[in-house]
């Protein structure tokens, strides 16, 4: 199954709370709330009415999720590559 087929299937076509905070990959919303004042949050965050907190479009998250593991370095235990198979 497709990442955003996953997610959708999970939390439906929007994210909020805290599957937004552990999809963005923070530990705390006050952590995502940091991030989107500093403007490090790489997708449209916005407010929906008589609603608390941000909301997301599940597809935003779920590509740029996939944009990172594509063109992000991945991680290395003391300086040996990762085997990927």
């Amino acid at each position: 199954m497709e990442l955003r087929e996953a997610l959708e299937a999970k939390h439906g076509p929007l994210l909020g709370g805290r599957a937004l905070v552990t999809s963005m990959g923070h530990n705390t919303s006050a952590g995502l709330r940091q991030a989107q004042k500093r403007g490090q949050v790489p997708v449209a965050l916005f407010n929906l009415p008589n609603r608390r907190g941000y909301f997301a479009l599940t597809s935003d998250v779920a590509a740029w999720l996939a944009r990172a593991r594509l063109t992000g370095a991945p991680a290395s235990k003391k300086g040996q590559p990762i085997e990927t198979s």
